[in-house]
C-alpha cells in the first residue's frame, strides 16, 4: 500500500514526539519507584540483581501508564509545531482534508490502543506479580538473613527451624526444614528434612546454602496417606532459593491477577463483597484506561490544530490540563463505583465518553468549520 508523502510526513513528527514523551514518563515513573525501592531495601537489606529484575519486570505496567499521556502531549505538540510553521494550513490548501491528515495518526491510537488492551488485561498483571516477588525477595529474604534459635524462618517455599544457632560460625543445632508444595488451592506433598546438626551460608543472591548431617528424609502424598518416601542420611546438601518461581502463594492484589483469572474468580463465587466489587472495578478500569489514545487522539487532533501560533508551550499545557480532568475523573468514578453499585460500569467509562464526546465536538467546530 503506497502511503501519501505528507502522511507519511505528520506520521514521522508525531512519531519523534511520542518516542520523547513516552521515555520521559517512562523514566520518570521508573525513578520514582526506584527511589522507593532503594530507600527500603537500604534498611531492609539490598541487592542490585533482584532490583533489576523488579524493574525490568515493572516496565510493562509502566508503559502501559505511560502510553495515554505520552500519546496526548505528542499529539498536542506535534499537531502544534505544525499549525505555528503554517503547515497544516499549506496541506488544506493542497487539497487534504482533515481526515486525511491525521489517518495515520489515528490508526497509530487504535493500534495502541489495542495494545494497551493486552498489556493492561494479561501482560502487565503478569510481569507485576514477578515485579512484587522480586521486590518482596530482596527487602525481606537477601542480605537480611538473621537466624535465631527456636525460630521458624521462612525462605521462598522452605520453613527453617534450628534450635540453636551460632551467627558467625553459621553452626546449627536440631535443625528442621518443611515444604509444602500445593496444586491449586490443596496441599499435594509436604518434604520434612530433620537434622541433629547443620551449617547455613549464604551463596551470593541464588540462596541458603544448607549442609546437614545426621538426619531424616521423608516426603507425604497428601492425595494418597499410602504413598510416603523415607530414608536416612548421613551428610546432605540443599539451596533455599531466596525466590521461589512457583512461590508459596502469596495474597494477590487485584492489580496482580490477569483478568481471565479475576472473571475465573468471580465465576467461582467470591464471598466477600467487598472483594467482588474490586474485582469487577478492576476489570472494567482495564478497558476504560485502554481507550485514553482513541480518546486523546479525538481531543487532542482538534486541540493541536486550534493552537496555530501559541506552540509548544500552549500545547503543553492544555495537555496537562487534560490529563488533571480526566484521571481526576477516573479515580472518582472508580471511588464511586465501589460506594454506589447501580453506577457501576457506566461511572467508569464516564471520563473516556466525556472526553471522546467533547472531542467529537471540537472536531465538528473546529475543523469542519475551516
Amino acid at each position: 500500500m503506497r502511503v501519501p508523502i505528507a502522511r507519511l510526513y505528520i506520521l514521522k513528527v508525531f512519531a519523534k514526539f511520542l518516542g520523547l514523551s513516552l521515555f520521559v514518563f517512562v523514566a520518570l515513573l521508573l525513578m520514582l519507584n526506584l527511589v522507593q525501592t532503594v530507600n527500603q531495601g537500604m534498611l531492609a537489606g539490598f541487592s542490585f540483581y533482584f532490583l533489576a529484575k523488579s524493574l525490568v519486570y515493572l516496565l510493562p505496567n509502566v508503559i502501559g501508564m505511560s502510553l495515554p499521556l505520552a500519546f496526548l502531549l505528542a499529539m498536542l505538540l506535534s499537531l502544534g509545531q505544525m499549525s505555528q510553521d503554517g503547515e497544516i494550513v499549506a496541506l488544506r490548501a493542497g487539497g487534504f482534508s482533515f481526515f486525511e491528515i491525521f489517518s495515520w495518526v489515528f490508526y497509530a491510537a487504535l493500534f495502541s490502543t489495542l495494545l494497551l488492551v493486552y498489556v493492561n488485561n494479561w501482560l502487565g498483571p503478569q510481569t507485576l506479580r514477578r515485579s512484587t516477588d522480586y521486590t518482596i525477595s530482596m527487602l525481606n529474604r537477601v542480605t537480611k538473613i538473621e537466624l535465631k534459635p527456636r525460630t521458624f524462618q521462612r525462605i521462598s517455599d522452605w520453613v527453617l527451624y534450628a534450635g540453636s544457632v551460632n551467627p558467625l560460625t553459621g553452626e546449627m543445632r536440631g535443625v528442621k526444614l518443611v515444604r509444602r508444595i500445593n496444586k491449586g488451592d490443596s496441599p499435594a506433598f509436604v518434604t520434612r528434612i530433620n537434622a541433629a546438626s547443620g551449617r547455613y551460608s549464604k551463596s551470593g543472591d541464588a540462596g541458603l546454602v544448607i549442609d546437614l548431617a545426621d538426619g531424616q528424609f521423608s516426603q507425604t502424598d497428601c492425595r494418597d496417606d499410602e504413598k510416603l518416601q523415607y530414608g536416612s542420611f548421613t551428610s546432605y546438601r540443599t539451596l533455599l532459593p531466596f525466590f521461589a518461581e512457583g512461590g508459596p502463594g502469596r495474597k494477590l492484589n487485584q492489580r496482580e491477577i490477569s483478568t481471565t483469572g479475576l472473571f475465573r474468580r468471580l465465576g467461582d463465587g467470591v464471598a466477600d463483597q467487598q472483594t467482588a466489587a474490586k474485582y469487577s472495578i478492576e476489570i472494567a478500569s482495564r478497558f476504560a484506561m485502554a481507550l485514553g489514545p482513541l480518546v486523546f487522539f479525538l481531543a487532542g487532533a482538534p486541540l493541536g490544530v486550534a493552537l496555530d501560533k501559541r506552540g509548544r508551550s500552549a500545547g503543553f499545557g492544555v495537555s496537562l490540563l487534560i490529563l488533571f480532568f480526566y484521571y481526576g475523573l477516573t479515580m472518582s468514578g472508580a471511588v464511586l463505583a465501589r460506594r454506589y453499585d447501580a453506577l457501576f460500569p457506566w461511572v467508569i467509562f464516564a471520563p473516556a465518553a466525556l472526553t471522546g464526546a467533547a472531542g467529537l465536538w471540537l472536531w465538528k467546530r473546529n475543523l469542519y468549520a475551516k
